[in-house]
């Protein structure tokens, strides 16, 4: 009786995070700036403005491949 193979995974793949203005030409001139490329982008996620204790204005929230 012959096992069924199960594909290797790889735990190489290291993801980054970094917040931006919730502006595309502050998002954009950020990953420029990093070396990150558009096929390294796992996701972009809006997050709101706080207003209480510590007030930040809305943001994008970066997700990405490092290696």
């Amino acid at each position: 009786m012959t096992v069924p193979q199960r594909a290797s995974l790889s735990n190489s793949a290291v993801v980054g995070e970094m917040f931006t203005e919730a502006k595309i030409d502050a998002l954009n001139a950020k990953l420029i700036e990093r070396g990150i490329s558009a096929d390294q982008v796992i996701a972009i996620l809006p997050v709101e403005a706080r207003l209480v204790v510590n007030p930040t204005p809305p943001q994008f929230r970066v997700l990405y491949r490092t290696a």
